[in-house]
């Protein structure tokens, strides 16, 4: 009987503590995820202010606040975030707060979270600002920055062909990303993976993030497809 009693109280142990770890890698997983969200959001902000060739404290001034407070707002460890902020940036910057909720479906999230992060990474690898990228790319400007800045966008099949046409990356891939083409081959899909964990949002592009953007882009590149 003790010896059954131990076994069961050993078993229920290892339980309790698997239990535990999924806990603190679901905890982990959120944080991560709010991390990327105020990244995302300092970002934006940021390249909004300087395409519209403002200071801080001139957009300070615009929407009635402190120069501090807008550096706060493009602190990526910034969690403060809110809606009427961010809704006054908008106004002051002749722009549109949209609010999405982009689907929860993991291999979803990856790929559209991949082909954002492509898309705005080899234009800046190139130095091109959105203007002179929408330019020569023949991608409407608007779409360009939907393309780079809302995850549920999906870029119409002659925005995918341009973009095939001018990084030299094969159509099918970059449909497959942007989610065009459901199906997505296991080698794809592992590699794709394994950028999105070694990616940090190049809002500025390190020596070591310029070094995992070109590895998957030799990937895409490749002929490999399956």
């Amino acid at each position: 009987m003790d010896g059954h009693t131990s076994s069961k109280s050993t078993r229920l142990g290892g339980d309790d503590m698997k239990s535990k770890r999924q806990g603190v890698d679901a905890d982990r997983k959120a944080s991560l995820q709010e991390e990327r969200v105020n990244a995302e959001v300092a970002r934006m902000i940021y390249e909004l202010r300087k395409e519209a060739g403002l200071k801080q404290k001139d957009l300070a001034e615009l929407i009635g606040t402190t120069q501090s407070v807008i550096s706060r707002l493009e602190d990526a460890d910034y969690n403060g975030h809110s809606l009427s902020m961010l809704s006054r940036i908008a106004k002051a910057l002749n722009r549109r707060l949209a609010v999405s909720m982009p689907d929860s479906d993991k291999e979803t999230g990856i790929r559209r979270f991949v082909f954002q992060e492509v898309v705005r990474g080899l234009r800046k690898n190139k130095s091109l600002s959105i203007d002179k990228f929408a330019k020569k790319s023949g991608i409407d400007r608007a779409d360009v920055i939907a393309m780079e800045r809302n995850p549920g966008y999906k870029p119409s099949p002659l925005d995918i062909h341009n973009l095939s046409k001018f990084y030299k990356i094969p159509h099918q891939k970059l449909a497959i990303l942007a989610g065009a083409i459901k199906e997505m081959p296991p080698k794809l899909q592992i590699e794709a993976s394994r950028f999105a964990a070694q990616s940090e949002l190049f809002s500025k592009l390190t020596d070591e993030e310029r070094r995992t953007l070109d590895e998957f882009v030799r990937f895409l590149r490749s002929d490999d497809t399956e």
